[in-house]
């Protein structure tokens, strides 16, 4: 529903909740930043028991840098979303995203429980989605099917996300329901897994938020599938998170703030997989490369020169490079013939790949970027009017 949370008069959605029928088996992964917010301390917190049976979603305010003030509101409303639902309030969790340092305007809020309470079951998965957009220009979903030997599953998944997006999360917030109960020990080795793969394998702008949270929810219906201790059963369920995952971390790249490319980095040939993604991401965040991509610029020397500043040990003279299917250097050279035009057309699509092989170990990894176009400027220029 719409509940003014950044504007009073605005109706836009801004306020959702979602419950489960029963305590579900729940695991998150949060925000690696210092600062992180209020609602990030009561999921934390409330999420380390493994059961969650419901989370109260706002956008228009991040509810971070707020203080004691913040926290307390954060609790009050969890407080009151469990008296109207008649469960414990530690099985509640809190997601917020937004403007930074502002308080919540708990008096156009509170009112508006009652409402999402007894709008439950009355409003789509799209409707949740589009509640705690920001500068997203579409809401994200994702729905995957599995089987396990007892039968089939699902899962739903919803994201935010579109500019201070970086590994180690992202401004993003996500959540993931399933009709399977998961383990709970289980459940957190899949959903680290899942997203390492996607949501910290991701880059915008280089920065990370204060209230980045990615909740997954299992097996809260009545009557839910029980995920077996079968190897077969249990590495279908890791699949098809990971699948979820993916799906969301591409949406919210391919949505990102004046985006116009989606370019996946591929760094092979490095010492070790961690230094692949170090070279990976200095590339991916860097201003000069982003803005060639934004202008079909294969200026490939700005590329080399993020590679070189990362940190990671290698010898130019031996790296290669391409952009798509056109090399541009072999063995740390320039290769003969029209590179450049073969490049810039292959940048003129809205997707392509950097591949970079460093030619000094086994290690490699990849990471999903944008270009960095006026418009991004515009949209982070006016983002608090």
């Amino acid at each position: 529903m719409a509940a003014g949370v950044k504007k009073p008069s605005t109706e836009r959605l801004d306020f959702a909740l979602i419950t489960s029928d029963r305590p579900a088996v729940s695991a998150a992964v949060t925000t690696r930043n210092l600062v992180f917010a209020a609602p990030v301390e009561i999921t934390r917190s409330r999420i380390a028991g493994g059961l969650c049976q419901a989370i109260l979603m706002n956008s228009g305010n991040a509810n971070a840098c707020t203080g004691d003030k913040g926290l307390q509101d954060a609790l009050d409303l969890t407080s009151r979303v469990a008296q109207g639902l008649a469960i414990d309030s530690e099985l509640v969790v809190a997601m917020s995203t937004g403007v930074i340092g502002n308080p919540l305007p708990v008096d156009r809020m509170v009112p508006r429980i009652p409402e999402l309470i007894a709008g439950l079951d009355s409003v789509s998965f799209m409707d949740v989605a589009a509640a705690i957009m920001t500068t997203d220009t579409v809401p994200k979903t994702v729905r995957v099917h599995g089987k396990v030997a007892d039968g089939p599953f699902t899962i739903l998944g919803t994201a935010k996300g579109a500019g201070m997006i970086a590994p180690n999360m992202a401004t993003l917030l996500a959540v993931l329901l399933s009709d399977i109960r998961v383990e709970h020990s289980f459940l957190r080795e899949c959903l680290s897994e899942a997203v390492a793969g996607s949501f910290n394998a991701i880059t915008i702008d280089g920065d990370t938020s204060t209230n980045d949270t990615v909740v997954v929810m299992t097996g809260g219906s009545v009557g839910a599938l029980e995920l077996s201790g079968n190897s077969g059963d249990r590495a279908a369920f890791s699949a098809l998170l990971n699948e979820a995952c993916e799906n969301l971390a591409r949406r919210i790249v391919l949505d990102g703030e004046g985006a116009t490319k989606l370019v996946r980095i591929h760094v092979c040939g490095a010492p070790d997989t961690g230094a692949a993604s170090k070279v990976a991401r200095a590339v991916a965040e860097s201003p000069l490369v982003k803005t060639a991509f934004h202008g079909e610029d294969p200026n490939w020397g700005r590329i080399v020169c993020a590679a070189g500043y990362s940190g990671v040990l290698f010898d130019p003279k031996r790296i290669n490079l391409s952009i798509g299917q056109v090399p541009i250097l072999k063995d740390g050279v320039l290769v003969h013939g029209d590179w450049e035009s073969a490049a810039h057309n292959v940048m003129k699509s809205g997707e392509f790949s950097v591949i970079l092989d460093l030619k000094c170990g086994r290690g490699e990894a990849s990471l999903l970027t944008t270009d960095l176009s006026e418009e991004y400027v515009t949209i982070n220029a006016d983002y608090r009017s």
